[in-house]
């Protein structure tokens, strides 16, 4: 039976990419925003590590973003920041769980 499992994902404080976490092992993959911040974080996925694509709308506000499709990795891009600390958490379920 599949378990539930969350992964921190990194979320920079300037614009650019937190570092990228491999998800291919879950499966109903959601990303919450989170914290008190002034920035826009867009959740982007990647099947071969090197190109990413936006997944969802860009987040100005906490708020939580489905994953639909079947990725290998998953990370967030600060696409514009002013202040606070932007927080990102991916929920899914372990496959690999017995």
């Amino acid at each position: 039976m599949a378990r539930p499992e969350k992964v921190r994902l990194e979320v920079k404080q300037a614009v650019e990419a937190g570092r990228a976490e491999q998800v291919f092992r879950f499966r109903d993959k959601y990303v919450q925003i989170h914290g008190t911040f002034v920035a826009t974080v867009q959740v982007e996925g990647s099947i071969d590590g090197s190109d990413y694509f936006a997944v969802g709308a860009a987040q100005s506000a906490p708020g939580v973003v489905p994953v639909p499709e079947t990725l290998e990795f998953v990370r967030v891009r600060t696409a514009a920041y002013t202040s606070g600390d932007p927080k990102a958490v991916l929920a899914g379920f372990d496959e690999r769980a017995v």
